[in-house]
């Protein structure tokens, strides 16, 4: 059986330290999240964060995986999928205010 790779995602990064590099491996640590949930396997992932941080975060991230279930099976321009992407925009408005982070797949 293979070894899973553990990673730590720390949302108490100070925005001001913020640099490309540490966007890319944001983007690509919540990436292989959403992969996981996809898969419906637990993520080797500790989050590091205020519980509020981790609220917002994981909050946004189950509304991203809503929204793209929805896309999948409804269509872009259906209701519903319309009416989850307005919940994950509001999730991810939230997770920014939180985390003074930018979430890696908002316009």
């Amino acid at each position: 059986m293979k070894d899973l790779v553990s990673f730590e995602i720390d949302l108490t990064t100070d925005p001001a330290l913020i640099d490309e590099s540490w966007l890319v491996t944001f983007g690509t640590m919540t990436k292989m999240l959403l992969k996981y949930m996809f898969g419906g396997a637990a993520a080797p992932v500790k989050i590091r964060g205020t519980s509020s941080q981790i609220s917002a975060f994981t909050d946004a991230l189950g509304r991203e995986k809503r929204y793209m279930d929805s896309f999948i099976k409804h269509g872009l321009s259906d209701e519903r999928t319309l009416r989850s992407r307005s919940t994950l925009m509001k999730a991810v408005s939230r997770f920014e205010r939180e985390t003074g982070l930018r979430w890696p797949y908002s316009n």
